[in-house]
């Protein structure tokens, strides 16, 4: 049924036909359809018609109908009508009804006289609507509008008209839905709450035009609809007025000003004036309460959906501009000035080494909802923290073993460097995190430097003494030691060189491999618990003489045909297939390949043990360009991921290691030497003492020092040779310890090389956690041989899944006063993941997801395993399955379980996300689901 004009309804064939049935007057006449006497009816209606001319009505009686659009065509029908020959038949019965939308006063007189009591008759509209919705009543609420409701129904009727409701009472709520749906161009489906609303202003270019198209009552009558509480409540009148008196794009940027004018930014003079300049956007004042709500409403909807956010943050902030609140701006959880304001508040608690601040400033920084914009500066700023937790412990050199030096820089040091480069990769653009940055870089490097020394004092001193490794893992000993078990194993070993790869790259890798792989101690003691190992490198820490040592297992100065050469003929092998592929095999011969023949070849040889050099980090640090430590990942090491893809598919044992490690140029100074001819160390001549020429060098001779004694760099600034990315050569420990990685695929649970050790904890430092865990630097005896403090037993906490993924909960930290005479902080606070899962275990909704369950579980491992989520957000389901203790094979289903657990009425509180191996919690769902407080 198409829409009539403005004000006037079309009128339908039932509505006709009972107009005529209820008129006494006309039913004096004979039934018979030709009637005795003409009669000309005039209806206000629509002038259209487009049904049958010849209208059945009150049993056999009979009209024709006729549409008569202007006067003229009124007359012409009238007239033609009444002045015809004869009462009437069958094809021209004796009654005409004309529909017109004239009004009385158009009309002669001489028609309207006779006409059917002399003037143009009104149909009831309240009938009409009745008859149109098939109801048995119409709602006297609905009926009591002053408005003009009834005519709108009429007029807004679809071509099908409205949907029936089978003799029930037409309510008011019923009726105007209808109505505001076709009003507004909305779907019939769409429901209306103030997030539809809120989407139709910014995704419909008709609709709010239609909208505004509207006579005033019937806009106003809408507005006061859609603002009851059970509609889209009274934030919806502020929406509409924005919308009478401005663009619809406005709307959702005025939304997310208004929320910092009236909710987020203290009162003040400014803020007060830039209130008033944004109610001019009204067209009238609302009250403080309802500019709040509006505020709050389109901040929910933004929140859900990050796209729209980013589409509407631009025109807030130039709005916000406008209309002087830009200082107020500051306060937005979801504008960049509220980002950049939460920034600085980090780089203020960095400098003022506030623990407790830094927590709360970097927990509000992540809560803000650009955070994920900003991933890059937020995971360097949580990487200063964590520089600002190793500092409050005050930390020493505790080591007086090499092997021991070796284990404190892979599990403590190494992370301090990675969270350093951070610091050193980029800086900030905000001033105060800049500056804050720097000051903590040169405390950190101070501290570093000390150590550094020490770590080069007793490898110097062990050298020179002889002394075997014992069980310190080596170079020259690796092989025999870690690959010789997987031998064997009766598995394939992949042994992956990654040339200068540091302690701290491979940290970075191994949280990346740690979704797809089971991380092993190969050679650890059997008192302590599994770790990552580390060995010592050959000396110099060059290619030639710590790889050649590696892929040889002798002490030796070679190259490549050496290590192709003595790598298979190790009895270690026992008889079986080994190989080694440099940087040429890895070329793949055609546009086609992965790899060279010879790889390939050896990759599909299930008899065949091979060890892959990858050149990438080494060739990296030959560059004049800076090479970021940072940001390595998988894919950056070329052919890597190929290579344990195909591992992976083979089930092989993997071994990734280096020769040595390297340090970054940052501000490197060049010693001045006429004989070095390596970045990092230079030749003693033969039986002569060789000077030093800068505090920053080592003498190292002995006999893992091969080709005689040198004279090395221990300092991380300093070097010999023009300067590039990086160097390798010297004795400092980033370039001594070499990281090992050892991994057996997800899910291995047969032919486990013999001494292997799956890593149930994780190698992190302590001080490396950004939540409420305890830290504390207690007092130990000093050394006899370095004046240093003594190590104790490493502290361990759970893996997160990546250094820059903001967790849900930081660190908490508070100065102690200890009772141990010497001792120099104690950190500790109460953990709100603790509190959370109380909440949550007590929970009525979780307990009847847990009854729901197929198997009853374990109360205390899903509290382990919801902890290691709620700590890191995103875990691979091994890892969260070994912190409930749940073995590897069975990671996948115990993921399952938690699912289930978590998710329900469709909401991914738990996810898993497309790699089919990692978990990711979401925090604020979790609350959400099970009604916990914040």
């Amino acid at each position: 049924m198409p829409q009539a004009g403005p004000g006037v309804a079309r009128l339908t064939p039932t509505a006709v036909a009972n107009y005529l049935a209820g008129q006494r007057a006309l039913l004096k006449e004979p039934p018979q359809p030709d009637g005795e006497t003409r009669q000309v009816v005039l209806l206000r209606s629509a002038p259209t018609w487009e049904e049958q001319a010849i209208l059945p009505w009150n049993g056999g009686r009979r009209a024709r109908v006729a549409a008569a659009p202007s006067v003229l065509a009124l007359y012409q029908e009238a007239l033609s009508h009444l002045g015809a020959a004869g009462p009437g038949s069958a094809e021209d019965p004796s009654l005409l009804v004309l529909l017109t939308d004239r009004e009385d006063a158009e009309l002669d007189p001489g028609i309207l006289v006779r006409a059917y009591r002399h003037a143009i008759q009104h149909v009831d509209n309240w009938d009409l609507i009745r008859e149109t919705f098939t109801a048995s009543g119409i709602d006297p609420r609905l009926s009591d509008e002053t408005w003009g409701v009834a005519e709108a129904l009429l007029e807004a009727a679809p071509a099908g008209g409205w949907p029936g409701l089978n003799r029930q009472v037409l309510s008011r709520t019923h009726a105007l839905t209808a109505l505001v749906r076709r009003r507004l161009l909305l779907d019939e489906a769409a429901p209306l709450d103030i997030d539809t609303l809120l989407l139709w202003s910014r995704t419909s270019s008709e609709g709010p035009r239609a909208y505004r198209a509207l006579r005033d009552g019937e806009r106003a009558g809408l507005r006061c609809f859609l603002a009851d509480v059970d509609q889209a409540g009274p934030t919806a009148d502020v929406l509409l007025s924005i919308l009478e008196h401005d663009e619809p794009s406005v709307a959702l940027p005025f939304g997310l000003v208004a929320a910092a004018l009236w909710h987020h930014a203290p009162a003040g003079p400014q803020v007060f004036r830039a209130r008033g300049r944004a109610e001019n956007i009204l067209g009238r004042e609302y009250p403080d309460e309802a500019m709040r709500r509006y505020g709050e409403s389109v901040e929910n909807l933004v929140a859900r959906n990050a796209q729209l956010l980013a589409e509407v943050t631009p025109d807030a902030e130039r709005l916000a501009g406008h209309l002087g609140a830009t200082e107020a701006m500051g306060h937005s959880p979801y504008l960049s000035a509220g980002l950049e304001a939460r920034l600085a508040g980090v780089g203020s608690a960095i400098a003022g080494r506030d623990l407790d601040a830094c927590r709360a400033a970097l927990r509000a920084v992540q809560a803000h909802h650009l955070a994920e914009t900003a991933r890059t500066r937020i995971g360097r700023a949580r990487m200063a923290v964590r520089l600002v937790q190793w500092l409050a412990t005050e930390p020493v050199w505790t080591p007086d073993t090499v092997a021991g030096a070796l284990a404190h820089y892979n599990a403590e040091l190494s992370w301090a460097d990675r969270a350093l480069e951070h610091l050193e990769a980029g800086g900030d653009t905000e001033p105060a995190l800049s500056g804050a940055y720097e000051a903590l870089a040169a405390d950190v490097r101070e501290t570093r430097r000390r150590m550094d020394r020490a770590f080069a004092e007793q490898v110097a001193e062990w050298t020179a003494a002889g002394t075997g490794p014992g069980s310190m893992l080596t170079v020259e000993t690796f092989l025999e030691r870690v690959a010789k078990p997987v031998v064997k194993s009766q598995r394939r070993l992949m042994l992956l060189v990654v040339d200068g790869m540091s302690a701290a790259l491979a940290g970075q890798l191994g949280e990346e491999l740690a979704a797809h792989w089971t991380e092993y101690d190969p050679t650890g003691e059997k008192k302590l618990p599994p770790t990552r190992q580390a060995m010592a490198a050959a000396l110099p820490t060059i290619t030639a003489v710590s790889r050649t040592t590696l892929l040889t297992a002798r002490l030796q100065r070679g190259d490549q045909k050496a290590e192709k050469r003595e790598f298979p003929s190790l009895r270690l092998w026992s008889g079986q297939k080994a190989a080694v592929f440099h940087k040429d095999d890895l070329r793949p011969a055609d546009t086609g390949g992965r790899f060279g023949p010879d790889l390939e070849a050896a990759l599909a040889d299930d008899a065949s043990h091979l060890a892959i050099v990858l050149n990438t980090v080494d060739d990296g640090l030959k560059n004049d360009e800076r090479l970021d430590e940072w940001d390595w990942t998988i894919d950056d090491i070329d052919a890597l991921t190929p290579l344990l893809d195909e591992a992976r598919r083979q089930g092989m044992a993997v071994l990734i290691t280096s020769d040595h490690g390297h340090v970054l140029e940052h501000r490197g100074v060049k010693v001045p030497t006429p004989e070095a001819v390596s970045a990092r160390y230079r030749e003693v001549p033969d039986g002569g003492a060789e000077p030093l020429v800068s505090e920053a060098e080592m003498v190292l001779a002995g006999p893992r020092v091969v080709g005689g004694p040198i004279v090395a760099l221990w300092s991380a600034d300093t070097r010999y040779t023009n300067r590039a990315a990086g160097y390798h050569g010297g004795v400092h420990p980033a370039e001594f310890t070499i990281p090992v990685l050892a991994y057996l695929p997800d899910g291995a649970t047969e032919h486990i090389p013999p001494g292997w050790r799956q890593l149930t904890d994780t190698y992190e430092p302590r001080w490396w956690k950004l939540d409420t865990m305890r830290l504390h630097a207690t007092s130990a005896p000093r050394s006899v041989k370095t004046g240093t403090t003594q190590s104790a037993k490493p502290r361990r906490t759970p893996k997160k899944s990546s250094p820059q993924d903001a967790g849900l909960f930081e660190v908490a930290v508070s100065p102690q006063p200890s009772e141990t005479e010497g001792t120099a902080l104690s950190v500790q606070g109460q953990s709100p993941v603790e509190q959370l899962l109380d909440d949550l275990f007590v929970s009525p909704a979780f307990s009847d997801q847990l009854a729901l369950l197929p198997r009853k579980q374990d109360p205390a491992r899903l509290r382990q395993a919801l902890a290691a989520l709620c700590e890191n957000n995103t875990l691979p389901q091994t890892a969260v399955a070994a912190a409930a203790g749940v073995p590897p094979a069975r990671a996948r289903g115990y993921a399952a379980v938690l699912t289930q657990l978590l998710n329900m009425d469709g909401i991914q509180v738990l996810e898993l996300l497309p790699d089919n191996k990692t978990l990711k919690l979401n925090p604020a769902w979790l609350k959400a689901q099970f009604g916990l407080g914040e």
